[in-house]
């Protein structure tokens, strides 16, 4: 048991990818046909739940702490890596029995306290700083500031709800802003920051360092582009289109600095970059108030902007930092894999995008949902094949 626990942390990351695409799966079925005793809300909340922090916060742990043990992992981080698969499935199993109540709650407060433990394991001693370079390190720090800060998302519920706010646009907003400070913040600032950590980055020069805090300070405000829906005022307006116009011109810079490091990317990086500049983009013509208003009319915009983040340049660049700690074997069925995963994130957000713009001359995909539920099905087997490449010797 004890080996069983010590040395498979990267097969429990992609066991946790293929229990998340089962939800997922789930989730469309339920849309085209109803299966008692499952509730889609209940089923929905555990796999957001779970994404956040099985798959995706467990990953991110666990190739920060191989950088801060020098590919080995530390007894606290073990203790870390534990207790988040604890939380992770017990969200899970909770979130679906019965949604938001005590012992989902307790499961989910459980894992904001990992996530903080975690953070001061990385700060702690100066383990990070030391063995990557300062991009690397500056995008980390950023990136487990804001995991920190989302916290405070959660923790504001209670008192509102408790204030009569619960029905108003207050308390679903401070839902987005954890969303966005996970999302948009730690998971992004995390694989960006492991990805210039495994790059040959020389000391950045002054121009590129202030384009760089300008990328991670942005974030922050960018937030406000998630409460334009409430029309909050003129002053929220001119907030969100600075930081999201802030967001896009520091991200394009930091592309063009850092041109040479392109033929040191994967495949599946290069993909990742390419719909984190569409995401940028996205988020400004937001901005624009018709555009805004039709976004957030469109569920289907809204679920396409999240899997672009997470399915399009969070999860690649995830297999890519694997792939570069051998963590998953670099052979030719993997990268075939690799394609088809891509092909299938591809075609997944044509749907979702191209309904939603068909849709304001009242035409519909034929057989839309259907289609749906069989590229999610798709994501299964790639899941599967990724696990049987995956190395448990760490």
């Amino acid at each position: 048991m004890k080996r069983f626990f010590t040395l498979n942390y990267p097969r429990w990351a992609i066991v946790n990818f293929i229990v998340l695409s089962i939800f997922g799966i789930m989730l469309r079925y339920i849309q085209l046909y109803h299966i008692p005793g499952l509730d889609y809300q209940f089923i929905l909340h555990a796999h957001s739940h779970f994404a956040f922090s099985g798959w995706m916060f467990f990953s991110i742990a666990l190739l920060i702490a191989l950088l801060c043990g020098d590919g080995k992992i530390g007894s606290g981080f073990t203790i870390v890596l534990l207790l988040t698969l604890v939380s992770a499935y017990g969200m899970l199993a909770s979130f679906s029995w019965q949604g938001y109540k005590l012992v989902s709650i307790s499961f989910s407060t459980l894992f904001v306290g990992v996530t903080f433990r975690f953070t001061y394991l990385v700060f702690h001693g100066n383990l990070l700083k030391n063995r990557v370079s300062e991009t690397a390190y500056v995008l980390l720090r950023g990136s487990l500031i804001l995991l920190c800060l989302s916290a405070l998302g959660p923790f504001t519920l209670g008192p509102l709800a408790a204030l009569g706010l619960k029905n108003t646009p207050y308390y679903q907003d401070a839902i987005y802003f954890y969303l966005h400070l996970q999302m948009n913040g730690f998971m992004l600032l995390a694989v960006l920051g492991l990805l210039a950590a495994a790059l040959p980055i020389k000391p950045l020069g002054r121009r590129s360092r202030l384009w760089l805090y300008l990328f991670i300070f942005s974030t922050v405000p960018l937030f406000f582009i998630f409460t334009l829906w409430s029309k909050q005022g003129n002053i929220v307006w001119i907030l969100a289109c600075i930081s999201a116009g802030l967001n896009l011109v520091s991200w394009l810079v930091l592309c063009f600095n850092f041109r040479s490091q392109w033929r040191n990317l994967s495949f599946i990086e290069r993909a990742a970059f390419i719909g984190l500049t569409f995401k940028c983009v996205f988020q400004l013509l937001v901005c624009v108030p018709a555009v805004g208003d039709w976004t957030f009319l469109n569920r289907n915009l809204i679920i396409g902007y999240i899997h672009l983040l997470t399915l399009g340049i969070i999860m690649p660049l995830l297999i890519g930092q694997f792939l570069r700690k051998s963590l998953i074997v670099r052979c030719k069925s993997v990268s075939i894999v690799n394609t088809l995963y891509i092909l299938l994130v591809v075609a997944y957000l044509c749907l979702l995008f191209i309904q939603s713009l068909l849709a304001l001359f009242s035409i519909t995909i034929p057989s839309y949902q259907s289609l749906l539920f069989l590229l999610c099905l798709s994501f299964l087997p790639v899941g599967i094949l990724l696990l049987f490449k995956t190395k448990s010797n760490v």
